[in-house]
């Protein structure tokens, strides 16, 4: 298991939590959609998950050899000022190995070059998801990854999500990216979640 829930309960306050009585899991490999109603927990679950905020009650257990990734619809993981090949300095040892690597990503000739800061949402989004998988992240949650982006780009970063042979818990709307991404779908519904 790469993710556990038991008895938790996620909100802010005890007295009014979004969700109660989570009893979940994740397994190696699984892509799990999160779809409800905007303010239904949907990004409050996954701060809970990384850590960010505690339980109100009950566990959120990460398997021992879980590395986790988060990425946010703000795309803050990323200092705006650096290159794609300079966030990636820390994880390889010369600057073709990075180039090769962010192609994977379908960031190729200028792209990799241009300060984080000029390349589009898209852009930002695909290099994001290859730091945290070259930081060998193995559990990813990724809140409306699709959102902001246009079709070429969606699919774009549909193409660079196949590259990860991770675990994945999406926050996503769209129909189409849920059918083609999900192995199952935890759907938010009057403060618990169905598994569909």
């Amino acid at each position: 298991l790469v993710l556990r829930l038991e008895d938790a309960c996620i909100g802010y306050t005890i007295d009014a939590p979004l969700l109660d009585n989570l009893n979940l899991q994740v397994r190696a490999g699984q892509r799990i959609a999160v779809s409800g109603p905007n303010g239904s927990g949907k990004t409050t679950l996954l701060k809970t998950i990384a850590g960010e905020l505690a339980s109100l009650r009950g566990n959120v257990k990460l398997g021992s050899s879980v590395r986790l990734g988060r990425m946010s619809q703000e795309l803050s993981l990323l200092d705006p000022d650096l290159t794609a090949v300079e966030s990636l300095w820390h994880a390889f040892s010369n600057q073709t190995e990075i180039r090769h690597y962010l192609a994977t990503y379908l960031l190729m000739d200028d792209e990799a070059l241009k300060p984080v800061r000029l390349l589009s949402y898209g852009q930002r989004a695909r290099l994001e998801l290859a730091v945290l998988v070259a930081e060998g992240c193995n559990l990813l949650l990724l809140d409306e990854p699709i959102n902001h982006l246009d079709i070429p780009s969606r699919s774009q970063f549909e193409l660079a999500l196949d590259q990860f042979n991770g675990s994945i818990l999406a926050v996503v709307h769209d129909r189409y990216f849920i059918q083609e991404f999900a192995h199952s779908i935890w759907a938010i519904r009057d403060g618990s979640i169905a598994l569909e």
